[in-house]
C-alpha cells in the first residue's frame, strides 16, 4: 500500500520545510495545500520536495478535498502544517 499525505497550509514558512522532510520517512507522496500564503510557505514546501497546489479560498475542509483530488496513492493521510504532530 502507498501513501500520499495531504498539508493544508497558509503562512507557514518557519516549519513546513522540516515537516515535508520528515514525512518523507513514511508517505510516498507528499501535497501541500498552500492557503494563499503572503510568505514562502510554497516556495519551501517545493524545494523540500512536496507537490503544492493552491486552494480554492474556502477553508481548511475544502483544502482537504484539494488535496485528495491530487493524491494518487491508495491512502490519504491528512497532518496540520504547524507541527503539532509528529510525523515519526
Amino acid at each position: 500500500m502507498t501513501v500520499s499525505l495531504v498539508i493544508p497550509a497558509k503562512n507557514e514558512e518557519g516549519g513546513i520545510s522540516r515537516l515535508v522532510e520528515s514525512a518523507k520517512n513514511f508517505a510516498d507522496e507528499i501535497i501541500v495545500v498552500d492557503g494563499h500564503s503572503s510568505d514562502k510557505t510554497s516556495q519551501c514546501a517545493s524545494s523540500a520536495g512536496a507537490k503544492v497546489v493552491s486552494d480554492n479560498k474556502k477553508g481548511k475542509g475544502d483544502a482537504y478535498k484539494v488535496g485528495i483530488k491530487e493524491a494518487a496513492m491508495d491512502i490519504v493521510v491528512f497532518m496540520d502544517a504547524d507541527g503539532s504532530h509528529d510525523p515519526s
